[in-house]
């Protein structure tokens, strides 16, 4: 295994933090959503848009940070 060229990064933890915080908040807004379903909500669907967003928004943590950890050169 390789030594990484920096031993720890301060913005790599932070973005990785964004990450896995976006990744929680989307599995929050589905857990909504499959309760609605379950418990025979005719209004499902109101989850639809944050499904969209909270999938976007982790989508956007998760290149930022692949991003960083490939330019910066701070993989783990």
């Amino acid at each position: 295994m390789a030594i990484p060229k920096i031993a720890y990064c301060p913005e790599r933890k932070r973005l990785l933090d964004a990450f896995l915080e976006s990744i929680r908040e989307l599995s929050d807004v589905q857990a909504q959503q499959i309760r609605a379903v379950i418990d025979g909500d005719p209004t499902f669907t109101k989850f639809d848009l944050p499904l969209h967003f909270a999938q976007e928004k982790k989508d956007r943590a998760k290149y930022a940070w692949i991003t960083h950890v490939e330019e910066h050169g701070c993989h783990e």
